[in-house]
């Protein structure tokens, strides 16, 4: 599998260092001369960012309108922005996907994993990641990891956080062959090696 057209989301708790690793492989594509769009979610266009300042930002809403707003952030950036992107054959690096809204949503607020996955495969067009580098790190490490001023997903509760994160885990336990999951504890470049192993049957060293 070449570069072109590749698409490839992180994943994690915020604090797993997601942005870190997106840096160095975006770096390490460029530096191979690939086109690179890196893009985040929700966000990546003026709805998406819209819906970005009302999900982490704005008051209390039931799981399910959370959900549906994700979903319709993710709608619009993918019609807009990462299948043109495909087609014209640039690598996508995503930091989030509709895995984040199985985990955060489904696993973390109860809403049923079938349907959130139902819908997501209409939000994508059916176009799923190649990839998903699931960067696995205890809670408690991650929530040192956050500066201050929470955002309303990260003021939850602990308890909340240990559902999300069984839930990454058993989303990459059922799709192992789109799945990679790293250990995002030690150092950056330390992750970096993990990442870059993990990913070696589409991007070679």
């Amino acid at each position: 599998m070449t570069t072109d057209s590749l698409l490839i989301a992180f994943e994690g708790l915020d604090g797993c260092g997601k942005g870190t690793q997106l840096d160095r492989l975006e770096a390490r594509l460029r530096a191979r001369g690939a086109r690179v769009r890196r893009l985040r979610e929700p966000g990546g266009t003026p709805l998406g960012e819209s819906v970005r300042d009302l999900l982490l930002h704005g008051g209390a809403m039931g799981a399910l309108p959370e959900a549906l707003l994700y979903m319709a952030a993710r709608a619009e950036l993918y019609e807009r922005v990462v299948l043109p992107a495909l087609a014209a054959g640039e690598a996508v690096l995503l930091d989030r996907s509709q895995y984040s809204t199985a985990a955060y949503q489904g696993a973390g607020l109860g809403l049923p994993l079938d349907d959130i996955l139902a819908l997501a495969d209409k939000a994508v067009r059916g176009r799923w990641p190649d990839r998903v580098v699931l960067l696995d790190l205890d809670p408690a490490a991650a929530a040192a990891r956050l500066s201050a001023g929470k955002d309303r997903i990260e003021s939850r509760d602990a308890a909340y956080f240990a559902r999300v994160v069984q839930g990454f885990r058993a989303l990459a336990a059922r799709e192992p062959r789109r799945f990679r999951v790293v250990d995002a504890a030690g150092t950056p470049e330390a992750v970096a090696g993990r990442v870059a192993a993990a990913l070696a049957d589409v991007l070679p060293v």
